[in-house]
Parts: structure tokens; C-alpha cells; sequence
């Protein structure tokens, strides 16, 4: 009878460890699904597919953009060849404070997205995730869900912002 009890035993385990088996198989995402339902990091073809905004170029280390585009306090958006070949997406805002800021179109949680930012308002927003940052903090915080760092305060000479090249390769990392 023992013996009886133990094979029974055995089928009943079998048919248990069947039953999750196929419960595991049929409750997962098809494989092109996971990366879309987790947000991971898959780089588009084309690219970057964030706001790319318009080229710009370095000339002695530098960038300058007139100031006075910024008077509006709407987001520019930017993109720079830099020396090793790598393009950088950025913007530049004025607050209303009157600071004029640079950060990355591209932050250090979301950036293998390739989605950057936009402006709604006196916030910039993830692309990605929805985060919101106001204007008068960014550039002021590097790590997580904000646009990278590359200048807070940025120089103001003969009615042209400058931006370093320097200031630009910090941000380097997240294209």
C-alpha cells in the first residue's frame, strides 16, 4: 500500500510542477514586448529620437547662440559634433530669474531611450518616464531622471551666451 501511496504521490508532484511550468510560459510578454513593457534601453536605428534642434558648432572651444532668443523663456534645442565624432543634444533655457541654463537632452535613467526632453510650461519633462523638473533647477542636479548637467549659469559675453566645449564633454556619457 505504501508503495501505491508513493506513486501517487509522484504523479500528484508531476502534474503540480507541470501546472506552474505552463501557468510561467503563458503569463510571460513575447520577447519584443518586454523591452517596450520595461522601457529598456534598445538604440532606434536612426538614433537619437529626441528633440535634435538645431546643428551648432564649435569654433576655438566654444559655442555662442544670441542671447536675446531666449528672452521668451522657451527651451532651444541643439546638437554639436564634438572632436571624437559623437554628436551632443542639449538645450538652453533662460529662467525667470533671468539665468540662462544648458543640460542634456538626455538624462542618466532614461538616456539608452533616446527620447530627451520637451518644455510644457516653466517645466521640462521626460520624454521617457513623465518626470518634471522646473526650469530653475536644471542643470543644478546630476544623476537619475534629470536632464544632464552642463551649465547652470551660463556666461553672457557681447549679448552671446558661451557654452564650453569642456562644459559639453561632461555630458558625453549619455549619447
Amino acid at each position: 500500500m505504501t508503495k501505491k501511496i508513493f506513486i501517487i504521490l509522484i504523479g500528484v508532484l508531476i502534474l503540480i510542477a507541470g501546472g506552474f511550468l505552463l501557468v510561467d510560459k503563458f503569463s510571460k510578454p513575447e520577447a519584443s514586448n518586454v523591452a517596450a513593457s520595461l522601457q529598456l534601453p534598445i538604440k532606434p536605428e536612426a538614433g537619437f529620437i529626441g528633440e535634435k534642434g538645431k546643428s551648432v558648432s564649435l569654433e576655438n572651444g566654444e559655442i555662442k547662440l544670441n542671447a536675446s532668443i531666449f528672452d521668451d523663456n522657451q527651451a532651444r534645442f541643439y546638437n554639436v559634433k564634438m572632436s571624437d565624432g559623437k554628436k551632443i543634444y542639449f538645450f538652453v533655457v533662460k529662467d525667470k530669474n533671468g539665468i540662462y541654463r544648458a543640460a542634456a537632452n538626455a538624462c542618466a535613467v532614461c538616456f539608452k531611450t533616446y527620447k530627451g526632453f520637451r518644455q510644457e510650461g516653466d517645466m521640462i519633462v521626460c520624454n521617457n518616464c513623465g518626470n518634471r523638473y522646473p526650469i530653475e533647477k536644471i542643470a543644478t542636479e546630476k544623476g537619475g531622471c534629470n536632464p544632464g548637467p552642463i551649465s547652470p549659469n551660463l556666461e553672457v559675453r557681447n549679448g552671446e551666451i558661451v557654452i564650453e566645449q569642456a562644459d559639453l564633454e561632461q555630458a558625453s556619457n549619455l549619447f
